[in-house]
Parts: C-alpha cells; sequence; structure tokens
C-alpha cells in the first residue's frame, strides 16, 4: 500500500534566538503564541543555563519587531499608511523609556563603539542632560512624582533629541529599545511635531514585551533613555 510521506510544516515559523554558540550552550524551545486570536508557531533557542533579562533582550526585541510588523500590516491592510520613516526623527525627541536591562545594554552598546564615534555619542548624552537640565526637567525625571502624561510632553516641548539621532534617523536602528519598535503611526508625519490631542494615531499590536520588561525591573520599572 502506497502511504503518503508527511507533509512538511508550511506555517511560517517566528524564530528567536539570543545567547552566543561559542561561549554557551544553546537549547531549541518551540511554543505557540496566540496574537490577536491567531497561533503563531516560535522556535525558541537560549542558553541553557540562568541568564539575566539583559541576556534575553535579543527575544525580547524580536518579539516585538515581530509584533509591531503585523499591526503595520494590518493597519495597511485597512488602507492606511505607516507615516514613520528615516528623515522623520520627531518620534525621536520624546521622552523614551528603558528598561534598566535596555540601558545597561545601551552603555556596553557605547562602549563597544570605535573612536572617536564612542566619544561623540557620550558628548551627545552629556548636551541632552544639560539641556534638560536648563529646562528644569532634569530634576522632574529624578523625582518621577507627577503625571507621565505632562512631563512627556514637557521633554518633547524642550526639542532634545536622543543622542542617537544623526541626519534625522535612528542610528543604533538594530539595537533600539523595545519601545521605539512598538511606537509606529498612521497619522500624517507633520502632526507628530506636536503630539499633543487627538492628533496622532498609533497603530495596534497584539502585545508589548516593553511593559512586561518594565515590570521585570522592579521597583524602578523603567528610565529615561537619556
Amino acid at each position: 500500500m502506497a502511504t503518503t510521506p508527511p507533509q512538511p510544516d508550511e506555517t511560517p515559523r517566528l524564530c528567536l534566538t539570543a545567547g552566543d554558540p561559542d561561549l554557551q550552550t544553546l537549547i531549541v524551545g518551540k511554543v505557540t503564541l496566540v496574537l490577536g486570536g491567531e497561533p503563531v508557531p516560535v522556535e525558541l533557542t537560549v542558553p541553557s543555563g540562568p541568564v539575566s533579562e539583559q541576556d534575553l533582550l535579543p527575544v525580547l526585541q524580536g518579539l516585538s519587531s515581530h509584533l509591531a510588523e503585523r499591526g503595520a500590516a494590518r493597519a495597511e491592510g485597512q488602507g492606511r499608511t505607516i507615516s514613520c520613516r528615516a528623515g522623520c526623527g520627531a518620534c525621536c525627541r520624546q521622552l523614551v523609556p528603558v528598561a534598566i536591562s535596555e540601558a545597561r545594554a545601551l552603555v556596553e552598546l557605547i562602549e563597544a563603539m570605535p573612536e572617536p564615534r564612542r566619544s561623540e555619542v557620550r558628548d551627545r548624552f552629556d548636551d541632552a542632560v544639560a539641556s534638560l537640565d536648563a529646562a528644569g526637567i532634569l530634576d522632574r525625571l529624578n523625582r518621577m512624582d507627577e503625571p507621565a502624561e505632562t512631563l512627556a510632553l514637557d521633554y518633547f516641548r524642550a526639542g532634545v533629541p536622543c543622542p542617537f539621532l544623526e541626519a534625522e534617523a535612528c542610528s543604533i536602528h538594530p539595537h533600539r529599545p523595545l519601545i521605539c519598535r512598538e511606537y509606529l503611526v498612521t497619522s500624517p508625519a507633520e502632526n507628530c511635531s506636536d503630539p499633543s490631542g487627538d492628533t496622532i494615531e498609533r497603530i495596534s499590536i497584539d502585545g508589548r514585551p516593553s511593559r512586561a520588561l518594565f515590570q521585570g525591573d522592579a521597583p524602578r520599572t523603567w528610565t529615561p533613555l537619556v
């Protein structure tokens, strides 16, 4: 009797990897996430031993990007156009919250930069902190005792660019924070010059790994990128 050979799994699998195979023993696990009511097979490659949240950032970054891509595809299917693109750096002047583990990873990224780029980026951080201090915002960022929305709007109005912004584009795009990956809009780009009120239309996504990472860093759940 002839038998039909098993058909390969044709469902696209999301592959997420963390760890260094040259330094660690990696193991592979397969799970299925339900995103927006749809099952999504996921293959995880991670170190076999204990790891920190910072070690797992590549997995969370990949998941954040995937969720944003799904949300963007859904918006475009509804006839909406994603406004975000290189050269439009308005959102790079917003208050960017990062988890403590993300902040440590960014420090390591800067330290690994060759000179003179490393010093240039450090100088931009110094300039940003000085500008926020002169605007009376730095002390408020340290206290964190007021509504985040009020603080975020005043921060934006101060016009302080992200130290990684170059030519109105993110210079560390592959390593950008989770919150940046999850922020996409379909409203006109010019509306981003004044993000107050109802002028901004963000895409909806099926989950926000950034929030989970913030909670994992309790009691201080996040810190401003600068």
